[in-house]
């Protein structure tokens, strides 16, 4: 999908572009970001519900805030990136999960901040978990685009 991309779109371009992407293991990245979102979401809904987890208010802000932090440093990463053909390879093979993980976080982030979060709401335990699912996606993702810039 996007890893095709190349403004010469020439057969040797698009081979060394699939070779990169594969070599930046985005499938790989977002099942362990599913992996990772599944299980930091258990936690933290059982956390949430068993009222052990306070300042959970406080969490989906900083949540909120990091996704719409990384959203910025992506974007103008992408943007600083014509000079570098590796970062911008890396960051075209992984852009839709960072996308995924930011948008997610972003929007469930939003719900959560807004909701009124008693840990006896079901509401509230939603949005609890889909911030948390999300939040990990992102770390995985932005993981994973370190190791490959740094691998580069």
């Amino acid at each position: 999908m996007l890893c095709n991309y190349d403004s010469a779109c020439g057969e040797r371009n698009e081979m060394n572009n699939r070779k990169r992407c594969n070599n930046c293991m985005t499938g790989i990245m977002v099942l362990v970001g599913i992996i990772a979102g599944i299980i930091f979401a258990s936690i933290t809904v059982l956390l949430f519900i068993f009222g052990q987890l306070l300042l959970v208010y406080v969490g989906a802000l900083a949540a909120f805030i990091i996704g719409a932090v990384t959203l910025f440093i992506v974007l103008i990463a992408a943007l600083q990136s014509e000079n570098r053909p590796k970062l911008a390879s890396c960051i075209r093979c992984h852009l839709g999960g960072l996308f995924f993980g930011i948008l997610g976080t972003l929007f469930s982030g939003f719900l959560a901040i807004s909701a009124i979060l008693i840990s006896l709401s079901i509401l509230a335990v939603v949005f609890v978990g889909f911030t948390a699912f999300f939040f990990a996606f992102l770390l995985v993702s932005i993981l994973f685009l370190v190791i490959c810039a740094v691998d580069k």
